[in-house]
């Protein structure tokens, strides 16, 4: 309890006011002053920011309400101790803080000398507070400040993630998109992105090669970014076999200075290694049309032009590489921020511009060679091949087609303080981007000469509106509702085989609607120790449309169907002493779904009634399902700042509502059903953190972690097995549940800063990949490489991956500059002797390494500028997971200004 007095109260009295203190604040006094505290106080008036401080730190605070009632302060999250956040929160009010007792402190005027007041704490955020959590959790997390997002923005909106460890991008360098994998789960709702708590995953067709899931947002607009590796229990985990990355957007601290009551942030930009996008249908990269010529015919009927060896078999153009500082692509953003009795508002817009990039030089790149003219009696023949083109078809240097990106977005963000600790915070956000479709299919040789393509689009509008009730008075109540809408529409124009002609393009428009709650409560209770207990409930409905008109005979992969989903949670974290805490939990969730198309059947299916027309009734596939899900973990930390964790992780992932729906070029099938997809993961892991270290001038972080992942009945496509029924039309793939996916290794964590220089080293090894299924046609059941036909061969991870990184801060700490190193190894090939692959055919990617180079210079406290190379070495490489051949960007220099005020 909270107790509020005039300031003329003798602290003998506050002092017999501390006996009958809750036990609560004296479970926290216990952790000490040094104990790091997570906080989560919102914008407004001090003597309510103050009530909120005081339950969340566990004190006693006393204070006149005449002192306060006037005085608005700026929002405080992150973790800090209990003495440093307060003062954060009365920095400029000519306010302090008098300590008169173990756990309370009496607010009074500054000029109030009659009591000691607290020493003077400098509070630094370097590394800190937020990013500090990873190290306290007893589950593998990270975490992105909006500092490390800006340091290694990249050219493609999924290089934010480069360095994080057991995270990668598929297909990075298409969309504008995120496809997020962690340790090798990805789409199909395996790894939501929430944006300020909002899902707005889109299944997105890329032919025969398989599928992608996108979410969209612009980097500048990210204030903070979380990663869960595994599952999750808390209301939005719903299905989450593989992760959750939350993306918190600007907030009015991220704009504001601490103090201020409003605040302004520009940012702009450019960006080099591109230029402007050449004419839809110009060519690129090198095209073999035969694999031999023919020359000195005897009978000219034998050399026609088809047969004459041309002077070049790549175009002339593509090759015209700006200079490194010639910066054509840019990127702007502007964000302000205000404060009000009320609360506060946020207004930001975003705008990029990019052009194709240029791949780098240095690599395996391809090559065509000439062999030696041959005497065939009636001719001469020279054959002609392409050397490495398993890596791409583009030239060292070239101009890489379908890479050119635009986007431009806005965020509207406000949260309001409402009478009785209660606080809302409502989200607007448009994002609209036209960008370049590259489909695997057209960039393989074998399917025609690459070329520029009619750009494709997506508008996005996401809303969102959170509250929480945190009454001060009541340890039972701590309650947050999230309530949201995404509305995504995306027009494809993804070309078929290279003979397909520009004006023959068939554009397809995906309209995609999703709307979720999610309803949280925390209740604290301290019988022995300290006890929270969580619970909550959470709802999905889901709405797709596919507008792209059928050709007769062709099923053109009109996707229509809905989908819902219900989850309930209860979950404990229980401290019965100060060095062991249990966490134990479990979900319900239930589905179900319908497809709007009718199946294609023919009139020996089963299952087919004759209409009388001829043909079959029509037959609409349904689904639903129910399960329970577990998770329980121990953490036990012998002294502070050590901990020792074991976690074991259930999740269950219903079918999403691609997977239920019919479509080219997989359906599902009746005699197939299609079951929830169980992930089971145990972990095991060492947590270290030290920020104390040479008197707090060193800082020392470290976390270690042992994984073993299983996934039972895991979903995707497969080739038909020799005793099912066949599809009229749709024969070629099917959706099924196969035996399992197994993924075991070690992950790795360690941060040294040491105030005038930075290191840190991250990496993930696997030493267990194994995908089983009982089929047809394969030789062996199990492979480490995937299986024919499936959407996993091209989510298996690398072997390996790591990151180092070291940096300098010059100049009172004005100046900083470093260096990252990326290593990536290769992943698993596949055996020469085991089944025909078919279309999705694994990109084995090159293993590299990658130098990254990063400086800023703050002139004051307002304006910075920052200068970054990434792939200083100017690599020609294929990204991990990349889904086509297709090279990622070579040496490209980024300047930035920033101007905060």
């Amino acid at each position: 309890m909270q107790s509020r007095a005039p300031k003329h109260i003798l602290p003998t009295l506050l002092a017999l006011l501390l006996a009958v203190v809750p036990v609560s604040s004296f479970a926290q006094a216990q952790q000490g002053n040094t104990a790091l505290i997570e906080f989560s106080l919102p914008a407004g008036n001090l003597g309510d920011v103050l009530n909120l401080y005081s339950r969340q730190a566990g004190v006693t605070l006393s204070f006149d309400e005449n002192l306060v009632e006037t005085i608005s302060v700026p929002a405080l999250f992150g973790s800090y101790r209990a003495e440093e956040a307060l003062l954060s929160l009365l920095r400029g009010t000519n306010l302090q803080a008098v300590p008169v007792g173990s756990g309370a402190w009496l607010i009074q005027s500054a000029g109030e000398q009659d009591l000691m007041v607290l020493d003077s704490i400098q509070v630094e955020t370097r590394d800190g507070g937020e990013k500090d959590q990873a190290f306290r959790e007893s589950a593998s997390v990270n975490i992105l400040t909006q500092e490390n997002i800006e340091r290694f923005r990249g050219t493609s909106v999924g290089d934010i993630f480069q360095g994080t460890p057991g995270v990668l991008i598929s297909e990075n360098r298409n969309s504008g998109g995120l496809d997020v994998n962690i340790r090798g789960m990805q789409g199909q709702g395996r790894v939501p992105v929430l944006i300020d708590g909002s899902r707005q995953e889109t299944t997105v067709y890329r032919g025969y090669a398989g599928v992608s899931s996108r979410s969209y947002i612009d980097p500048d607009l990210i204030g903070s970014m979380r990663i869960d590796k595994g599952p999750v229990m808390t209301a939005e985990g719903t299905g989450a076999t593989g992760g959750v990355v939350s993306v918190n957007t600007l907030r009015a601290e991220d704009v504001v200075k601490p103090g201020e009551l409003s605040g302004f942030r520009v940012r702009v930009s450019g960006i080099g290694n591109n230029s402007e996008a050449p004419e839809p249908g110009t060519y690129a990269g090198y095209y073999l049309p035969r694999s031999a010529y023919r020359s000195d015919c005897r009978f000219a009927s034998y050399c026609t032009d088809d047969y004459a060896m041309p002077e070049s078999f790549a175009p002339d153009y593509g090759m015209d590489r700006p200079s490194l500082l010639d910066l054509e692509g840019y990127a702007a953003s502007f964000a302000g921020a205000q404060r009000f009795e009320w609360g506060d508002l946020v207004v930001a817009h975003a705008q990029r511009e990019q052009g194709n990039y240029y791949a780098g030089t240095d690599g395996p790149t391809p090559e065509v060679v000439i062999g030696e003219p041959v005497d065939l009696g009636w001719y001469y023949e020279t054959p002609v091949t392409l050397e490495g083109k398993d890596v791409s078809i583009y030239r060292a240097g070239e101009r890489i087609p379908n890479t050119n990106f635009s986007s431009e977005s806005w965020l509207i963000k406000s949260n309001l303080i409402l009478p009785q600790d209660q606080t809302l915070e409502l989200s607007y956000i448009r994002y609209d981007s036209v960008y370049g479709e590259m489909m695997p299919s057209q960039i393989a040789s074998t399917f025609g000469q690459a070329r520029q393509w009619l750009d494709s689009e997506v508008l996005n509008h996401t809303y969102t509106a959170r509250y929480r009730w945190q009454p001060v008075e009541y340890d039972w109540a701590d309650l947050r509702v999230n309530l949201w809408h995404t509305d995504a529409v995306t027009n494809l124009n993804t070309p078929d085989v290279g003979s397909v002609d520009l004006e023959d393009n068939t554009a397809r428009t995906d309209d995609y609607q999703r709307w979720g709650l999610d309803i949280s409560n925390s209740m604290h209770f301290f019988p022995i120790g300290e006890l929270r207990l969580d619970y909550g409930v959470s709802g999905q409905w889901e709405d797709m449309d596919t507008n792209t008109p059928a050709t007769e005979g062709f099923y053109a992969g009109s996707r229509s169907g809905w989908r819902k989903e219900f989850s309930a949670f209860t979950a404990i974290e229980w401290q019965p002493w100060p060095q062991w805490t249990l966490e134990a939990g479990v979900r319900h969730t239930r589905f179900k779904s319908k497809d709007n198309n009718p199946l294609p059947l023919s009139k020996s299916d089963p299952a087919c009634v004759l209409d009388g027309e001829g043909g079959c009734r029509p037959v609409r596939y349904d689904n639903n399902h129910s399960g329970n899900a577990p998770v329980v973990a121990l953490t036990w930390e012998p002294f502070s700042g050590f901990q020792i964790y074991a976690r074991h992780a259930e999740a269950l992932r219903m079918p999403s509502l691609f997977e239920n729906t019919s479509g080219w070029s997989v359906s599902p099938a009746l005699d197939i059903p299609l079951k929830p997809e169980h992930a089971i993961n145990n972990e095991l892991g060492i947590n270290y953190l030290n920020t104390e270290l040479f008197d707090g001038a060193h800082q020392l972080r470290f976390k270690i972690a042992y994984f073993d992942n299983h996934v039972a009945d895991y979903l995707t496509r497969t080739q038909p097995n020799a005793w099912e029924e066949s599809q009229d039309g749709l024969d070629f793939f099917r959706m099924r549940n196969i035996d399992s996916l197994d993924l075991e290794g070690w992950e790795l964590n360690f941060g040294y800063d040491a105030k005038l220089w930075i290191a840190e080293i991250s990496g993930t090894s696997y030493s267990h990949i194994e995908v089983c299924n009982v089929g047809s046609y394969v030789r062996y059941y199990c492979s480490d490489w995937g299986i024919p036909q499936s959407y996993i061969n091209n989510m298996i991870p690398p072997n390996w991956h790591a990151s180092a990184q070291l940096g300098v801060r010059l100049f009172e700490e004005r100046l900083e500059m470093g260096v990252r190193g990326t290593f990536m190894g290769k992943r698993n090939s596949i055996p020469r002797y085991n089944a025909p692959i078919g279309f999705n055919e694994p990109v084995l990617w090159h293993s590299y390494n990658l130098v990254d180079i990063y400086t800023k210079f703050k002139l004051n406290n307002s304006f910075s500028v920052d200068f970054t190379v990434d792939n200083v070495t100017d690599q020609y490489y294929l990204d991990a997971l990349s889904l086509g051949l297709v090279p990622a960007p070579g040496r490209t220099a980024r300047l930035s200004l920033t101007y905060q005020y």
